[in-house]
């Protein structure tokens, strides 16, 4: 994605242009945006620079003469610089016609659902794009009407289980400094509930209906122990600062959420794996078939009881999360193990029954 962006920013460059422009400019431009990091030796984003418009040229025929469908123009500069602009009479760019279905389908649905995520260059970049994907599919063809592809697009939706909370308000330039903090490896500084706070940013989890900033803070051990979430909704204001990202080594966004990191804990001094063991009540057929089919944890394992029940066993974490599921179930299921999630369950249900005893 990151090359496809930076490709798409050199046309709209040359687009802008009418003079041929050097390499040089072209990668000036791309560091400045945050499409390359200038930490980089200048040799090694040369090259890339290079390959990107070598690649714009497109695949060379028998002849050795590029198909070049984005009219791209190419003059010996001084020295043995290149310099390059755009045909301006060239129109084929972005043609919507031949932009595959496929393509213009994966390109509505993100407009949908992912334009508030974007940061703003991209989503400027993806503009042109998003217009033609919408061409195109309302000039589909093979039998399918724009109304087809509409009715597609409307079918698939986003929603959050449970009782749905409405999304925080936050501010989009702050993700946008985040997201160009992670892009160009910089740390960032903000003020956080009244706080100044200087971080490593490791990424940003979306957990509807809120976002997480992942980070380390400056001068932490830089090991994944150390990581810290912040709302994004309640940062007051971010910048970039001059030094360097530090990531713990092989810290991974994706295994790091799977971890459970993003779950709160009833004691924060027992982050231990419980053994869980749920018995569910006969007559809760369905419930068994969901647990089946959505396991609570990879080791779950599920065995019918003689009395049409079934007893639930998994590994487990003394979780919010975990205990409010739960409740959620505590009608026709009973905690057996372990005592302490056993426990957690009976003294909420406690609390909760005597605020309702009290009137």
């Amino acid at each position: 994605m990151k090359t496809f962006l930076r490709r798409i920013s050199i046309l709209e460059l040359l687009r802008t242009q009418r003079a041929f422009l050097a390499t040089e400019e072209i990668l000036t431009f791309l560091v400045n945006e945050g499409y390359l990091d200038d930490e980089l030796p200048h040799k090694t984003l040369m090259r890339m620079v290079q390959r990107d418009l070598i690649f714009l040229l497109g695949e060379e025929d028998e002849e050795g003469i590029p198909d070049n469908e984005f009219g791209l123009e190419r003059i010996k500069g001084e020295g043995r610089s290149i310099k390059w602009r755009l045909d301006p009479y060239n129109d084929l760019t972005y043609d919507f016609e031949k932009m595959p279905q496929n393509m213009a389908i994966a390109f509505a649905m993100t407009q949908k659902h992912l334009s508030d995520l974007l940061p703003r260059n991209t989503h400027k970049e993806l503009s042109r794009l998003f217009s033609a994907a919408e061409m195109r599919l309302s000039h589909s063809g093979r039998g399918l009407s724009p109304k087809d592809f509409s009715r597609f697009k409307d079918s698939i939706e986003f929603y959050q289980r449970g009782q749905s909370l409405q999304a925080a308000q936050f501010d989009m330039t702050h993700l946008d400094t985040i997201y160009r903090a992670i892009i160009q490896r910089k740390q960032i500084g903000f003020e956080y509930r009244g706080k100044r706070y200087r971080v490593n940013p490791l990424g940003v989890a979306i957990l509807l209906p809120k976002l997480y900033l992942i980070a380390i803070k400056n001068g932490d051990s830089n090991e994944i122990a150390s990581c810290r979430r912040f709302l994004i909704h309640k940062i007051d204001s971010v910048w970039l600062e001059t030094s360097s990202l530090v990531l713990p080594e092989g810290f991974s966004m994706d295994e790091y959420l799977k971890a459970g990191n993003m779950d709160v804990y009833i004691d924060a001094n027992d982050e231990a794996v419980h053994q869980l063991e749920l018995k569910v009540l006969p007559g809760n057929d369905r419930l068994i078939e969901d647990l089946t089919e959505s396991p609570i944890s990879m080791d779950q394992i599920i065995e019918p009881l003689s009395d049409g029940g079934a007893m639930l066993r998994a590994g487990v974490r003394r979780t919010i999360q975990l205990r409010n599921w739960l409740l959620s179930v505590a009608s026709v299921s009973e905690v057996l193990a372990s005592p302490e999630i056993r426990r957690d369950v009976l003294n909420f249900l406690k609390r909760s029954v005597s605020q309702y005893n009290t009137h």
